[in-house]
């Protein structure tokens, strides 16, 4: 079994082919925006595993656009409760997926599960981004809910990735 390196995958795509494909991967992020583990924060959202996903199987540039792409669509629709403060947290979770992207490359077999901690791990530290809106006992309290959601996205991501890496074209 062949397996395309993703900066070779991303380079034989059509611009329509990708924008329509980072499009269904935005509407999937959508799609788990409505669905929410307990949380204090409504924007806290099963909407990270498709940019999880997109990061593992098309790359870090792909990652990086559906995550943050992902977390501005959640917390429109929440209704933005930490203000302007989901700008830089969207710009953090784009972060997520680029190291993500980036991380799997190093190994094929392996280099998801290093790579799905370092995305966990990002997203999990921009609890501190919220500071300033609820303050640190808050944002303390608020850790271990936003560990387990980005916990529960990776996991998806990488056991969906798992599964179908090497079976899907990317062209």
């Amino acid at each position: 079994m062949k397996h395309e390196s993703q900066a070779t995958s991303v380079f034989k795509t059509s611009k329509s082919q990708r924008i329509a494909r980072l499009s269904i991967f935005s509407a999937l992020c959508v799609i788990g925006s409505f669905f929410h583990p307990p949380s204090p924060i409504q924007t806290v959202a099963f909407d990270s595993s498709p940019g999880f996903f997109a990061a593992l199987y098309f790359g870090a540039l792909d990652g990086a656009l559906v995550s943050g792409i992902g977390h501005i669509i959640t917390s429109l629709i929440n209704g933005f409760p930490l203000g302007i403060l989901h700008l830089p947290i969207a710009l953090g979770m784009a972060i997520a997926g680029g190291a993500m992207g980036l991380v799997n490359k190093v190994n094929y077999k392996w280099g998801f599960i290093p790579a799905t901690l370092s995305g966990v791990a990002i997203n999990t530290a921009l609890f501190v981004v919220a500071i300033p809106a609820i303050g640190w006992t808050a944002a303390l309290t608020f850790v271990p809910f936003l560990l387990l959601a980005a916990t529960l996205n990776g996991v998806i991501a990488a056991l969906v990735y798992a599964g179908v890496r090497g079976k899907l074209k990317t062209r």
